[in-house]
């Protein structure tokens, strides 16, 4: 293995700003299909965010973009991938090769990023992770090789924080934040799992968002909720769940109230890094040695997981920036959300999000154009000798115009009696009576809510009144639905149930 960045400062040069890509590239896995025996393209995921369509190309501004820097913090990149272009990679502009600390930063010679794990300049990917990462956002495009990445145009600046078995420390996590922040990244992609979140991490990416820096965290991909843990819970940040090749939800991306978005995370083609088969470093039981790779020279490799997914986005959200460079991180988060193509449940759930991204809608959203409805949680407090549900959410919009939270016994929860249709006609004198409504009716679930509310208590009813709208069921749905004066509306929506209590144990008798 070849890990001297002596080759690598042969390659490096000065780039100039330049326009995106236009046409559809001539890479040769962009138009194919069955590379590993599949029914489906190579890269659907591409098609799927529709980044080369002739949509995308109608929204074009035509002027000249500077290249997007994008940090991945992960394991590491293969930065002499023959189908990575060398002025893809980020250079330190105030950094010579001498052994000395040029720029004043504390780093010795970090001319292309910096190795966390082994305190060094050279960040070179010995698992694999990292380099699949950097291919999906930035790999060489239109080179007539290979795979097409979604912004061929972007800057990766590779920062090693993870070793080959993908285990980082915390403190490594932060300081890579601070590094991308403070050396020019507009963009970070974090595709590491963690169930704690330390302080300090929690405090980089308060500094990230604080100095106008997305950064994009994969949900994570245990089939789990992903409300409380997690680099989820980190301030400011955009999280993405996997999509498959149906466009649903992956069976296993995490969910839950913090999920922003879904993209494509099954069976991704990117780039391999030499001598690594990260899927093989797990040992799954159902997995052959090699057998993610793609091509007859096998440089590249299909994997699946939320972190491909979250690189989809991060690719996205720097094509964006290029495309539109006065928006700022929270202008790219609110368009690539606000966008979304709602999947799942109708309206925003907890196991899809806002739905899944598409690079089209993107490009012709707004940003000062939103509606946020998001149901995140419920709670139970004992009041005036009642016990009380309270509702927790989001409900804004920009011109917010009022929203409704509603109620509705689950689907067959309770037992609804028909009325007699002997009995259901009515006389003319009372035809225009009201008929009683169905438990299965929505019922409005405490007080209208005219104020937006960015996030806190949406509604509370005590749970015998509760009890008593809803014939008595002990599981519900809960429907929020927030209005825009210019008549556009957006609902989300939630699956609440009393906690059963524990029955017997086996063999044992429960208490009458």
């Amino acid at each position: 293995m070849n890990n001297s960045t002596g080759t690598l400062v042969l390659l490096l040069g000065l780039f100039a700003g330049q326009g995106l890509l236009a046409e559809t590239p001539d890479d040769p896995f962009l138009h194919s299909n069955g590379g590993w025996n599949q029914t489906f393209a190579d890269q659907w995921a591409l098609g799927t965010l529709r980044i080369y369509s002739e949509a995308a190309q109608t929204y074009r501004s035509g002027a000249a973009a500077q290249p997007i820097v994008v940090a991945v913090i992960d394991t590491g990149m293969d930065y002499l991938h023959p189908d990575f272009a060398a002025q893809r990679l980020w250079r330190n502009p105030g950094e010579t090769r001498n052994g000395y600390d040029d720029d004043g930063n504390g780093f010795v010679d970090d001319l292309i990023g910096w190795n966390f794990v082994d305190n060094n300049n050279n960040p070179w990917d010995q698992s694999g992770h990292g380099t699949h990462i950097s291919g999906i956002i930035a790999a060489c495009t239109n080179n007539g090789l290979g795979i097409s990445a979604v912004n061929g145009d972007a800057v990766i600046m590779p920062l090693k924080v993870a070793n080959f078995i993908g285990q980082a420390r915390s403190s490594a996590v932060a300081a890579a934040i601070y590094y991308a922040v403070d050396h020019g990244a507009q963009v970070i992609n974090l595709s590491l799992g963690s169930e704690l979140v330390t302080d300090l991490e929690h405090a980089a990416a308060q500094y990230a968002a604080d100095n106008d820096v997305l950064i994009v965290v994969s949900a994570g991909n245990k089939g789990l909720s992903v409300a409380y843990s997690g680099y989820a819970t980190l301030p400011g940040v955009l999280v993405v769940g996997a999509s498959d090749v149906n466009g649903e939800r992956a069976g296993f991306s995490n969910f839950g109230s913090r999920l922003a978005v879904l993209a494509p995370g099954v069976d991704v083609l990117s780039l391999r890094a030499r001598d690594t088969d990260f899927i093989g470093l797990s040992n799954p039981p159902d997995y052959a040695e090699g057998s993610a790779f793609v091509g007859d020279d096998d440089h590249y490799y299909r994997a699946s997981g939320t972190s491909f997914s979250a690189a989809m986005v991060s690719g996205m959200a720097s094509r964006l920036l290029a495309e539109r460079p006065g928006l700022s991180a929270d202008d790219v988060q609110r368009i690539i959300v606000q966008s979304a193509l709602d999947v799942g449940a109708e309206g925003v759930d907890q196991t899809s999000g806002y739905g899944r991204v598409d690079y089209v809608r993107a490009l012709a959203a707004a940003p000062e154009d939103y509606i946020n409805a998001r149901l995140t949680g419920v709670d139970l407090t004992l009041r005036d000798e009642k016990v009380w549900i309270s509702v927790e959410g989001v409900a804004a919009a920009a011109r917010f115009a009022g929203a409704e939270l509603a109620v509705r016994p689950a689907p067959g929860s309770v037992v609804v009696v028909e009325p007699d249709k002997k009995k259901k006609k009515k006389s003319k004198r009372n035809k225009n009576k009201e008929e009683t409504p169905s438990p299965y009716d929505w019922q409005a679930f405490g007080q209208g809510i005219e104020q937006p509310v960015e996030e806190g208590e949406l509604g509370s009813v005590d749970l015998e009144t509760l009890s008593a709208m809803t014939a008595g069921s002990t599981s519900w749905e809960l429907r929020l639905l927030v209005r825009d004066q210019n008549g556009e509306q957006r609902e989300s929506r939630m699956a609440m149930a009393l906690p059963v209590p524990p029955g017997p144990a086996p063999g044992e008798v429960g208490r009458e």
